[in-house]
């Protein structure tokens, strides 16, 4: 005879419930359809994420807003019968995310809140912003939608993680919470004192987030006694273009924004930092001098993100590398292989010795398109820095070859399919003996060390094809001696129709031939 037992509903309740702890929660509440027996274990869940989008359709821009107010309405409720039902047990996380509450919708999440302050969480995250705020490019300052009420500061919470989206704060308050450990705010104003009350006085945070916010005189933190290790400052607005941190236990830097006078101090624990910067009308006008001193800073991180802007501005200067070794094992550049930005993958080489790990992001986008030094200490032109190759021929034309308009091969206006094909062929084949021909006139090629002794692999993402990528490509597996793996991965807008993907044939094919300076490198192409 079959077993029928329901085994899963055998299961003891303990077991269901620490089943449950490891769900996240969207998936823990669907548990409830597996028997009456689970009907209801999921809300004894200590992971709790409420969104108004919590079945996975969002609010449209343009959704009528009586189809928007019976949504939210339905949510309401389905959050109020949760805070009925749910009288014990402690919480590890508590999320709202509910975009721009109005006056009927603060009994509850006041309500949520005091649930929060009488459950032990110690992960808190309320967000009231609007999904599309994030599209904005340069976000407007905001005003916050909503303000953490009085109950939220009572009894000293245990919360070690606080995360606040347009959700303002009393800093004199918030400085009473000792247990916090990382902090983030986003869209809404904080001012540079709210930020050192709560560092001076919260001294467990390890991790500090600044997202949209805005306000700020300047950006200033600094103590011997400052736990932090982790400094992400995203889109935020500053009066003045000043950013200084000093801070011993630094493990990990992120900078997203406009250029600041930049003074990293005290930053030896540094293991990542990531920088991206984007124009703006008061940038700074010695961005060379000023990108310069920031990447000295930070020369101990072990990873290492640069920008195009900072790829393309930091060799306008007068160096040609680092003054001294930086300890980068994995660089990535965020890139699109233009002429004015090779300069820059010279520079990084020669400054990094031991690198190990090569990324390039491909596709990014242009900050200064064929760029043309604007900073320069005299008035007179600067000689070209050094670069992996040196050839006699003008190489400016190598920004990009592929632009898949046949212009060379016009011969005639009209043509049949066969014809196209072999004008295809024609293309191909004079791409790749270009790169050949390039590749066989190198002269005075510079020697790295990280080519030499320690780069090991190489990846490329969102490739398209230009010349300078499959030159520089065939430099370093001809003269990387210790490569084991050189991963491209073609960007997939590149593939559409049966021509292109021939063409990265063509192009895998003459990479798998060239010369390789390592026996045991490894090369793959995804097209």
């Amino acid at each position: 005879m079959e077993n029928n037992t329901d085994k899963l509903s055998s299961l003891p309740e303990l077991l269901c419930l620490f089943i449950i702890s490891l769900l996240p929660f969207k998936d823990a509440v669907r548990t409830c359809i597996l028997s009456k027996y689970w009907l209801h274990i999921w809300k004894n869940s200590p992971k709790i994420e409420f969104s108004e989008n919590f079945d996975g359709n969002f609010i449209g821009r343009f959704e009528p807003f009586s189809s928007i107010k019976a949504r939210r309405s339905v949510f309401m409720k389905f959050l109020k019968l949760w805070l009925d039902f749910r009288k014990e047990g402690d919480v590890e996380k508590f999320s709202l995310k509910f975009s721009k509450p109005k006056n009927d919708h603060r009994e509850i999440i006041e309500g949520c809140i005091a649930f929060v302050t009488q459950h032990g969480v110690k992960e808190l995250e309320l967000d009231f912003s609007d999904p599309f705020w994030e599209e904005e490019v340069i976000p407007n300052k905001r005003e916050a939608l909503f303000e953490l009420p009085k109950l939220a500061y009572e009894n000293k919470p245990n919360i070690e993680s606080l995360k606040l989206s347009s959700c303002s704060f009393r800093e004199n308050d918030l400085s009473n919470w000792q247990a916090l450990k990382e902090v983030t705010f986003g869209w809404m104003e904080v001012t540079l004192d709210a930020m050192t009350i709560v560092l001076s006085n919260c001294k467990m945070i390890e991790s500090l987030v600044l997202n949209k916010c805005w306000n700020l005189s300047h950006f200033e933190i600094g103590s011997e006694a400052l736990s932090l290790k982790r400094l992400v400052v995203d889109k935020c607005s500053f009066r003045n273009a000043l950013f200084k941190v000093s801070a011993p236990n630094l493990c990990f830097f992120k900078y997203f924004g406009k250029l600041c006078f930049f003074e990293m101090k005290n930053t030896l624990a540094i293991e990542e930092a990531h920088l991206h910067f984007y124009l703006g009308y008061d940038n700074v006008g010695t961005g060379a001098r000023v990108l310069y001193d920031l990447v000295k800073d930070l020369y101990n991180a072990r990873v290492l993100t640069v920008c195009p802007y900072l790829i393309q501005v930091i060799c306008t200067g007068e160096k040609i590398r680092m003054e001294r070794d930086m300890n980068a094992r994995h660089l990535i550049l965020r890139m699109n292989m233009l002429r004015c930005e090779l300069r820059a993958v010279s520079f990084f080489l020669l400054s990094c010795p031991m690198l190990e790990c090569l990324t390039f992001e491909l596709g990014s986008e242009i900050i200064l398109p064929d760029y043309q030094a604007m900073w320069i200490d005299s008035d007179e032109e600067q000689d070209d820095l050094p670069l992996w190759i040196d050839s006699d021929e003008d190489q400016d034309d190598q920004a990009m070859w592929m632009d898949n308009d046949f212009q060379n091969y016009d011969d005639d206006d009209e043509y049949n399919i066969d014809d196209e094909d072999n004008i295809y062929d024609d293309y191909c084949t004079d791409f790749i003996n270009m790169v050949d021909n390039q590749i066989k006139g190198m002269k005075n090629v510079i020697n790295y060390n990280c080519l030499e002794s320690s780069l090991k692999l190489v990846e490329v993402k969102d490739f398209v094809g230009s010349k300078n990528g499959l030159v520089f490509l065939c430099y370093l597996i001809r003269y990387g001696k210790v490569l084991k793996n050189v991963s491209i991965n073609v960007l997939k807008t590149e593939l559409e129709g049966s021509s292109n993907v021939a063409f990265y044939s063509a192009i895998e094919e003459y990479l798998m031939t060239t010369p390789r300076a390592s026996s045991d490198l490894q090369i793959s192409m995804c097209y």
